[in-house]
């Protein structure tokens, strides 16, 4: 019988000497009770998390003892409890096509340009995958970020929530003051022509302020935010912020918040907006404050709240129950009831 610990390939791997690069700082986390390591690379924006039997092998890459002997030193410390080579190579294969390992081995450019044509080809295929949610990265946000947080960091704090407050609340005590001139007819009033193009016009910039509330958010919590892009969610082009640099936090309640973030900010623009339709005669300019409140508040708790979907509410609902991947566990467990 073939001996689980071992692997047919592991001899592409027993005798590199590979250490971590530099700038990969090792996290701790803790998700219901278990122990895992979370590598943060705070150059890409990107976190990738091992649980400890293959971080007892990762943290020890120095580039001085080869795969082969750090294992076996595992195999005697943990016995059956240690990694298997499959699981090693696994892991050293995810952080090599990241680009935290050094290597004793001479960089290969042609190696490197392979590389980078591979990850452009991942996006692709990512793409093909979901065809009514594609992502196209265009920029990298940070330096903006950067030169903007000091003028919005007040607001992360107390004096911040006392705003949201004094304008959130009074908005929707004016808004059930409201509510039969804010309903009234309301399907016919949304789906006119005029109001849908409204509607597409404020879609999009109401949506750059989700993903800003996002971005800054991650930025107050010292995390960096390195792509922002246009996704095309059924085939209707939306702005989006890539923060799962904030998965490197300890604290479930700061990556829960930097998710909910968007929200937070839309339900505040809202708030404004309901202050200014108050305000305003009929005409466009209420046209457009009624589109702010539509989208900022009724489509970020039907869509951005659900936590069915795979949007905020689905992402902090897995950093409160601490677990990572909730999806895919949970596609498994109801597998395995079915089996």
């Amino acid at each position: 019988m073939a001996n689980p610990f071992h692997s047919s390939s592991w001899h592409s791997v027993a005798r590199l000497k590979p250490r971590l690069r530099s700038h990969v700082r090792v996290r701790r986390h803790l998700y219901r009770g278990q122990v895992w390591y979370v590598l943060d690379d705070g150059v890409a924006g990107r976190v990738h998390r091992f649980p400890r039997g293959a971080y007892l092998l990762i943290g020890r890459l120095d580039g001085s003892h080869t795969v082969e002997q750090l294992w076996q030193h595992l195999v005697e410390e943990l016995g059956e409890d240690a990694p298997t080579q499959d699981e090693v190579i696994g892991a050293l294969g995810q952080l090599h096509g990241s680009d935290l390992l050094s290597s004793d081995v001479a960089p290969d450019t042609a190696e490197l340009y392979t590389r980078q044509k591979k990850q452009r080809r991942q996006l692709w295929l990512q793409n093909l995958k979901s065809p009514m949610s594609l992502r196209f990265p265009l920029v990298d946000p940070n330096d903006f970020l950067t030169r903007t947080m000091p003028y919005l960091q007040p607001l992360f704090g107390w004096g911040g929530l006392l705003l949201w407050l004094a304008v959130v609340v009074p908005a929707l005590l004016l808004a059930g003051q409201h509510w039969n001139e804010l309903t009234e007819n309301l399907l016919d009033r949304v789906l006119s022509g005029e109001n849908l193009l409204v509607m597409a016009l404020v879609y999009p910039v109401v949506k750059v302020i989700h993903e800003l509330g996002h971005g800054y958010a991650a930025k107050a919590n010292g995390r960096e935010v390195r792509e922002m892009g246009v996704m095309l969610l059924v085939f209707f082009p939306l702005p989006y912020v890539d923060a799962s640099a904030a998965g490197a936090l300890r604290n479930k309640w700061q990556r829960a918040l930097i998710g909910a973030a968007g929200m937070i900010a839309e339900v505040f623009v809202a708030g404004l907006a309901m202050f200014a339709w108050v305000l305003l005669e009929p005409g466009l300019g209420r046209a457009v404050m009624f589109n702010v409140m539509l989208v900022a508040g009724i489509s970020t708790v039907i869509v951005n709240a659900n936590p069915l979907l795979r949007f905020d509410g689905y992402y902090i609902l897995s950093d409160v129950l601490e677990i990572p991947n909730l999806g895919a566990r949970a596609n498994k467990y109801w597998s395995h009831l079915i089996d």
